[in-house]
């Protein structure tokens, strides 16, 4: 039996990612000729970062997840075992802290700081701060943490925030969609943007016709209970991923020799339902990001598959020396 939980807005999105402009996004063009303009104008609003220290954003061109979460993670560790002191901000989005800036704790609950800054906070060993206004989390961090480099965990797109270097990641196999503004398609900017950005990080694989400065290899790791038990391939799982595009997680399970039989995609940040993880017919495999949602230990028979992110190590150097370049 497989059951596909998924909300409607993923489903009437898909002509975002046809070929050809479909009648739909051909409707909407005219909101996208709208947005154009909102865009030109905050684009103006651009500024380099007056905080001390470099700040380089981590963002994307197209909603959805593309892989920003592990291109941090292999850049901070880069950086660290460099001798570098990084600090992390962050929207929170999925979460509302009692007060702003936040710094998150490991202890934290997903539902004050957001999961994906959970996450980070539980993986990388440093600061990691939420703030809606990101230029009042990275002084924060500044003033509170003396980071050498701070990195922004989206925010491509607030121009509130300064920053000296950009960093645009893409979904290796959907690429920038039909290349229209939303809503007529996936992108918060025009794809011309990323003439003006430092790097170009594509997520598994080069997308077509796209030129790019590095890949983001995820290499996932077999999934393992709170036990420590390995969940051989071959078997039959449930899968739950509350993601941005879940259907690769559900791929990934695939290539790893699993057999997928119920699929539960909340949506992005949401919760898990209840009924995916609290009333187990076979073993459920999820990502990193939903397992901080749930109350620790996590029941047994939940098994998540954790990543090593990787980039090639000449990029990470290119990342390194420009950062260092802009220090004090």
């Amino acid at each position: 039996m497989r059951r596909d939980s998924a909300p409607s807005s993923a489903l009437t999105m898909r002509f975002w990612y046809q070929p050809q402009a479909s009648w739909q996004s051909r409707l909407l063009s005219p909101l996208s000729a709208l947005m154009a303009t909102v865009v030109r104008r905050r684009l103006r609003a651009r500024h380099r970062g007056q905080y001390g220290v470099p700040v380089l954003v981590v963002g994307n061109l197209a909603v959805g997840g593309t892989g920003k979460s592990p291109a941090i993670q292999a850049l901070v560790r880069h950086l660290q075992a460099q001798g570098l002191r990084c600090a992390v901000v962050s929207r929170g989005y999925g979460g509302q802290a009692p007060s702003y800036p936040w710094v998150v704790g490991v202890d934290d609950d997903a539902a004050i700081c957001g999961d994906e800054p959970l996450l980070l906070a539980r993986t990388l060993d440093c600061p990691v701060v939420v703030d809606p206004n990101r230029d009042q989390a990275v002084r924060h961090l500044v003033a509170q943490f003396q980071p050498q480099v701070v990195i922004s965990d989206d925010g491509l797109q607030h121009y509130r925030l300064g920053r000296d270097l950009e960093l645009v990641m893409i979904d290796g196999h959907r690429g920038l969609g039909n290349g229209r503004l939303l809503p007529a398609g996936p992108l918060r900017e025009p794809k011309d943007r990323l003439a003006s950005v430092d790097w170009v990080v594509a997520r598994e694989q080069v997308p077509d016709g796209m030129p790019v400065d590095a890949v983001l290899s995820l290499n996932p790791l077999p999934p393992t209970n709170d036990l420590g038990d390995v969940l051989p391939a071959g078997v039959a799982v449930d899968a739950c991923a509350g993601i941005g595009n879940p259907e690769v997680f559900f791929q990934q399970l695939t290539q790893q020799g699993y057999w997928v039989q119920r699929r539960w995609t909340p949506g992005d940040h949401q919760p898990l339902p209840d009924a995916a993880w609290q009333q187990p017919d076979r073993p459920l495999l999820i990502t990193e990001k939903d397992a901080v949602k749930l109350p620790q230990p996590l029941p047994e028979h939940c098994y998540v598959v954790r990543l090593q992110p990787s980039l090639p190590n000449e990029f990470l150097q290119r990342i390194e020396t420009a950062l260092r370049t802009l220090m004090p």
